[in-house]
């Protein structure tokens, strides 16, 4: 099953969607992956799952260690699932109201990349899932290039990566996408 995404374009000041002159599929050797910050705080944790049910908002976010260690800190990602966003399991069987399934999300412990489970997962197209990094941690080479970050998506390992639409908020370092199911989702630059 091939996933896309929806350009959520906006003309607001401060905001930005993806670069259009950039091809939409490209090898993984034509990418670099934003890191984070040597100097980032540690993440809370970087394998987590909830269960979405059908008929309910959901909502999944990953974030740094807290000063102290005591306290949540700044939020990495967010992960949004509306109560109509689940359509039909990896099997294809349709979701009813009140039907559930555990999503898991697997970061990679140095770059904005996530693995998004369980694949084959489809969503509404009417009520995607959204998903958005916040990207203030990362490291000051790539900050710099801010401009030209991207959410991209790889259906399987090897795979070509693809370009989606994207709603970038610089003055919030965000980048955010609607997605209509599940797979690899990283943030990156074109070379």
């Amino acid at each position: 099953m091939a996933v896309s995404g929806v350009i959520l374009g906006l003309a607001l000041g401060g905001c930005a969607s993806s670069n259009d002159s950039e091809p939409d599929t490209v090898p993984e050797s034509q990418l670099e992956f934003v890191p984070r910050a040597e100097s980032a705080p540690a993440l809370e944790t970087m394998d987590t799952s909830f269960w979405a049910v059908k008929g309910q908002n959901r909502r999944l976010e990953i974030r740094y260690v807290g000063f102290g260690g005591d306290d949540s800190g700044e939020r990495f990602l967010r992960l949004e699932i509306e109560e109509q966003t689940l359509l039909r399991r990896p099997d294809g069987t349709p979701f009813a109201d009140g039907d559930s399934i555990e999503i898991r999300v697997v970061v990679d412990p140095v770059l904005f990349l996530g693995n998004f489970e369980p694949s084959g997962l489809q969503f509404n197209p009417n009520e995607p899932a959204e998903l958005e990094y916040r990207y203030a941690e990362a490291d000051a080479d790539f900050l710099v290039r801010e401009a030209e970050f991207d959410l991209w998506r790889q259906e399987r390992s090897g795979d070509p990566w693809e370009r989606l639409g994207s709603l970038q908020v610089e003055d919030l370092d965000e980048i955010e996408v609607e997605l209509f199911g599940f797979t690899r989702y990283a943030l990156a630059v074109g070379r």
